[in-house]
Parts: C-alpha cells; structure tokens; sequence
C-alpha cells in the first residue's frame, strides 16, 4: 500500500488516537503538548498533500477503497479532489490553531482537548468519506464532542443552548438518513446490488423525477440546519454565544461548512433535476439569509452573537451562488466557506479575548479599547474589513463571485442582497468606532491584559492567510474550479 493511499488515514486517525492517549495517560502537564503533537501531525501532513496535489484535475486524488462489510455494500473509501482538499486544509490548520489559542484553559484539561481532537477527526472524516455509511457515521461524530464542549466550558445558559443545538442537528441528521436510505435502495434495485459508493451511485444511478424532488428536500433539510438557512438557523446564534471561545472556532470555522459540503457533494450531485426545480427557492432562502442575518447582527450589541449572526449572514451567499447554477457562482460558493472559515475564526478568538481582558462583550459597556489593548484593536479592525468583504482580501473575492454568478441568474435577487454589503459595513463600522474608540470606559478594567504569544500565532497565521487568498486565490480557485465543473455538468444534464 502506498504512501499516497495511506496518508488520508493517518490525517483521518491520528487527531482520535491522540486523544485517546491523551485522555487515558496523559499528565496534566504533558496534555496541551500532547494536543498540540496531535493536531500538528495532520497539518503537516495535509500540507504535504496539498504540495502533491494536481491542479486543475477532476480526479479523486490520494484514494483508499478498501471493501469493509460487503453483504451492506460498505466500503472505507476514502479521497479528495478540488472541493474538499481545501477543506481538509482549513480543518487541520484551524484545529491546531484552536489548540494553541486555548493553552490558557484550565478546567478539564484532558477532557477539553480530547474532545477538539475527536471533533477534528468527525470533521476531517465528513471531508474525506465516499462512502455514505463512512460519510453518516463521521457525520454523528461531529455531534458529540461539540456537545460536551458547549455544555461543560460554555456560558451561564449553556446547558440550553447545547441542548437545542443537540436536538436541531440530530432531528435533522435522521431526517437526511431518511434520505440517504431511500438512496441506497433505490440503486440496488438499478444496480443489482448494494452499495454505499457515493461515486458510484453518482456516476451510474439516475432517479425518477418525482423521487428527486422529494428525496432532495430531506437532504437538504439535513445540510441546510447545518449551514444553516432560515428558517433552520436559531439555534446558532445560542451555540456561538454560550460555547467556549475553541468551541466558537470550530462551530463557525469548519463545521457549518458541513452544510455547504453536503449540499454540493450530495444533493446536488445526486439530485440534478430537483435541483433545476428547486434553484429559485434556494436563491430566495440565501437572500434572506443574506440580508436578514445582516439585519439581526446589526440589532445586537453583543460582539459574539453580532458576529454569530454575520456568520448567518454569510452562509446565504453559499446557497445564493450554488442556486445560480454556472460556475462563478459555484466557485464563489466554495471559496465563501474557506474564506469565512478564516475570518469567522480570527473574529472569535477575538471576542473571547475581548471578554478575557475586560470581561465583558457589550459594545455599550466598551470604548477606547484601542489605547489600552492596541495590538488586539489592530487584529480586530482587520478582521472586521475583512468580514464586510474590503477588496485585496479573502472574503471579497468570494462575494465578488457569488454576486457575478447570481447577477447572471437572478438579478433582482442580486440587487436586493447587495444591500446586505451596505448593512454589513454599517455594524462593523459601529462596533468599530463604539468598542475601540473614544474614550475609555472606566468601570472597565484599568490595564486590560493585551495579547499573549499564544493568542498572538494563530491571529498572525490568520492575518496572513486571509490577506494571501485574497491578493493570490488562484492556485485555491484552479484547485476547485474542476471538481465544481464536473457537479456543474451534472447539473445541467438534469436540464
């Protein structure tokens, strides 16, 4: 077996394994060591993928297709092309990130990070699963530790909102099984036999018209709680406020990208036709995301639940440029996700840091951060720009996409989401000038502690990354523009 079949494995595996270790003998002193081991393997080795990745193919690269139960038809097949190699990408280096920013956690340690590490695999194994039963059951995991972490480090009402996260991505969860279930046996009956390939039934199966368009709506109920889309979206905004600091990290960074993930990789794929049906009412949910998820952040004055419903927000343009159905909007969709996933990332380590160093995240109870906690400022303004999609940077090159692909489809549609660019700026532009300029607010802390080194690393790394995806998207966006065709083309079959 080669290196290149086994290298998806080991970047699958070895964030579990240590935190199997870590949580059965690992000292309290040797544990964030230990994480960080854990998490450091599979950047680096998702890094070496990347390096060996061959642009501009649609071919599934580093594959693994071993036959695991064969009277089920389940294979543990394993691979990556355009869509999800940037996603295994985001995964490893925001779980490390993570792990680092919170060197400082204290309660539980070897619970805590044993649970980051479990939730990277879930994570990692949604990305990199081709086989529907492999795919459901990395799927389940992500679940779990995202619970745990919410309602044992989360905030005072964090056993309610971890419960309703809980019970909205679960109900859900069933409700795509349905779906994948139904898929299952009405290939075997095409087939012949059974098989869990999602390649496979992709690639030689066809479903009914009538069968599409209501096997579609239970996928896309699955995908669009995890997005998440209105009217499936209110129990984010809970989760994101009352989660740990990592815990938002991850929430927003890679596990909403789950949603668009799905939708694309499956749905779409699977169900051309009733995506035909369906695109104008996906096109009329995005906007709606768009702009009301703007609306409600620019109503809060909580910088974390702000940010939260940004995040909803921005998770519209995923489904807007997807409903546009030609490849500007596609490949403005799939850079959105990575693009928010750094942003969203960079934008809550700083909320926690906010609330470290003055303890509070009420925009009316700050003012003059800037001269106390200047190197924080300078991160957060940035993040902020980047988030309302300021040119030279990651986020707008993904806007410019969906809107140029949208315009091209819907373009009343368009002109009402542009005036969500108008309301995004407005709200970071009032957080900006309530919470970091002005005058200090003296019931404050009087010398608020500013950045630690490891708080400082990952918002670099961030900083950094945001601003080369945006001046240099090239490689990324040659790297998904061919597997995005290949979903387009099956698409327009279903014409």
């Amino acid at each position: 077996m080669s290196f290149d079949s086994m290298i998806l494995s080991l970047i699958l595996f070895t964030p579990i394994i240590g935190g199997v270790l870590i949580y059965i003998f690992g000292k309290q002193e040797k544990v964030k060591l230990l994480a960080l081991l854990a998490s450091v393997i599979p950047l680096c080795l998702s890094l070496l993928m990347l390096f060996n990745y061959k642009l501009g193919y649609s071919d599934l690269q580093f594959v693994i297709n071993i036959p695991w139960i064969t009277d089920l038809g389940i294979t543990y097949f394993l691979g990556v092309d355009g869509l999800s190699m940037p996603l295994v990408l985001l995964t490893t280096l925001l779980s490390f990130l993570t792990i680092l920013f919170s060197w400082d956690v204290k309660h539980k340690l070897r619970e805590y990070f044993t649970l980051l590490l479990f939730l990277e695999t879930g994570l990692i194994g949604v990305f990199v699963s081709l086989d529907f039963f492999l795919f459901y059951l990395f799927w389940e995991l992500v679940l779990v530790p995202m619970y745990f972490l919410i309602i044992e480090w989360g905030g005072p009402r964090r056993r309610y909102a971890g419960l309703k996260f809980f019970i909205y991505t679960h109900i859900a969860s069933l409700i795509m099984l349905i779906g994948i279930i139904a898929i299952y046996l009405n290939a075997a009956q095409q087939l012949g036999y059974y098989t869990f390939n999602i390649i496979e039934i992709t690639q030689q199966v066809t479903f009914a018209e009538d069968f599409q368009l209501l096997i579609f709506l239970a996928l896309f109920i699955g995908f669009a709680v995890k997005l998440p889309i209105f009217p499936f979206h209110t129990w984010l905004p809970d989760a994101h406020v009352e989660a740990p600091t990592g815990g938002s990290v991850m929430l927003a960074g890679i596990l909403l990208k789950m949603g668009g993930y799905g939708l694309i990789r499956i749905a779409f794929a699977l169900m051309p036709e009733a995506v035909q049906h369906y695109a104008w009412y996906l096109a009329v949910l995005g906007v709606i995301n768009i702009v009301y998820g703007a609306l409600l952040a620019l109503a809060q004055d909580d910088l974390k639940k702000m940010i939260a419903y940004s995040s909803i927000s921005h998770m519209g343009y995923v489904v807007f440029g997807l409903a546009a159905l030609n490849i500007n909007g596609f490949n403005g969709a799939v850079f959105q996700m990575f693009a928010h996933g750094l942003i969203s990332a960079m934008l809550f380590m700083l909320c926690g840091i906010v609330q470290h160093s003055v303890h509070t995240r009420l925009i009316s109870q700050l003012g003059g951060l800037a001269t106390r906690i200047p190197k924080l400022s300078v991160f957060f303004i940035y993040a902020c720009f980047a988030s309302l999609g300021l040119p030279g940077l990651a986020g707008f090159i993904a806007e410019f996409k969906v809107f140029i692909g949208a315009f091209a489809s819907f373009r009343t549609l368009t002109l009402i989401s542009l005036s969500a660019v108008v309301i995004t700026a407005s709200y970071y532009l009032w957080a900006i000038d309530r919470a970091f300029f002005g005058e200090y607010n003296e019931n404050l802390i009087s010398n608020p502690h500013d950045l630690s080194w490891f708080q400082s690393v990952p918002l670099v790394v961030l900083t950094v990354s945001i601003l080369f995806f945006g001046l240099y998207p090239g490689p990324i966006m040659e790297m998904f523009n061919a597997s995005t065709q290949v979903i387009l083309e099956i698409v327009e079959g279903g014409l």
